[in-house]
């Protein structure tokens, strides 16, 4: 019998020291176990997603009220829906970087083109500096059959919207990457 249950807990607020340990330090407190966790701090803004499970008898209202206790992070908690599982089969995970002009629409752009194939974006990281727009996506191309025709098509659409398109498979993105 399963006496624990998932939520997803996001968390928003001014970037400041301390939000991490306060979010988990509540976590912890409610008896909830961490799955997975994403942060980043984009234009001064903290933004955090968290999965994590809990006793059953701590509602989701529960964990809200804990989380925001004190603080002035806007959080929302979610139960769960369905079974958690890692997104994307690990040898269909590609990373594509995509560099151009900074202009409104890119970013719709590129996430329409993948949507309009049956990628999935697993992550997308993006920065601009100096008028110069770079996206790093994480995609998954298991709906797309064989490669040669999406580099194809990729490639009409990088040249077609002045992009600079380079599609890696994740492993040797991580390979040449880390540290």
């Amino acid at each position: 019998m399963n006496d624990r249950q998932t939520m997803v807990i996001s968390v928003m607020d001014r970037d400041r020291p301390g939000i991490v340990a306060e979010v988990t330090e509540g976590i912890s407190k409610l008896g909830g176990n961490l799955a997975d966790l994403r942060e980043s701090v984009l234009c001064g803004y903290f933004t955090m997603i968290l999965v994590a499970n809990f006793p059953l008898d701590v509602s989701a209202e529960a964990v809200e009220k804990t989380l925001a206790e004190g603080t002035s992070s806007r959080v929302s908690v979610e139960p769960a829906q369905g079974e958690l599982a890692e997104a994307g089969d690990a040898d269909q995970v590609y990373v594509l970087s995509a560099v151009g002009r900074d202009r409104v629409g890119l970013v719709a752009q590129v996430s329409r083109f993948c949507c309009d194939r049956g990628i999935n974006i697993l992550d997308l990281a993006s920065h601009v500096e100096d008028h110069q727009y770079t996206m790093m996506l994480q995609i998954d191309l298991s709906n797309v059959g064989a490669p040669e025709p999406f580099e194809n098509e990729l490639a009409s659409f990088g040249k077609a919207n002045d992009l600079i398109l380079v599609l890696q498979h994740n492993d040797i993105f991580r390979a040449t990457n880390e540290i």
